[in-house]
């Protein structure tokens, strides 16, 4: 299975209060969201993280490092605006692969922050970054943690939303 995600900004205390997620701290917000993300994902499964994963730099190697170590899968990292380590850090970490941006087999774009979108409407481009703005905007799925329980998104869910965008046109 293909799954997405972003925005989780583990580590980050401002985060609960700015977006009113429903926890009391970082601690019980990290917990929530490996929880989540591990009654989904299984060990042969993809997740494209689609940025901010955390803001912790390099000074808490080991928190990402220990972080990415217990959730499964094979993860491809899209870098957002907070994730502040090196691309090859997060590789030797456990990303497979780390861009920018990525047009996947699916036919979708992914990118951390949507604006790009308005450059290629013909595509459906996957984002983070707008929180809890919105699920789908024109050609737009925010596939951010705060818009979806905090659970990562399958293809399967990206397919049918798509599908509903068209009929919209």
């Amino acid at each position: 299975m293909i799954w997405f995600t972003g925005d989780q900004h583990f580590g980050h205390a401002n985060i609960i209060e700015f977006c009113h997620r429903p926890f009391k701290n970082t601690d019980r917000m990290r917990h929530a969201l490996v929880s989540r993300y591990r009654k989904v994902v299984s060990e042969d499964d993809t997740v494209y993280f689609l940025g901010d994963l955390t803001l912790a730099g390099i000074s808490h190697h080991s928190f990402v490092e220990t972080l990415l170590y217990e959730l499964p899968g094979r993860k491809i990292m899209i870098l957002g605006n907070h994730d502040k380590l090196a691309p090859f850090t997060y590789e030797n970490m456990g990303f497979e692969s780390i861009h920018t941006a990525l047009e996947i087999p699916e036919g979708y774009i992914l990118r951390h922050d949507p604006v790009a979108s308005i450059t290629r409407p013909d595509k459906i481009w996957l984002c983070g970054h707008v929180h809890t703005h919105y699920k789908t905007l024109k050609n737009i799925i925010n596939v951010g943690v705060d818009v979806w329980d905090f659970y990562p998104i399958s293809i399967v869910e990206i397919q049918r939303l798509e599908r509903e965008m068209k009929k919209e046109e």
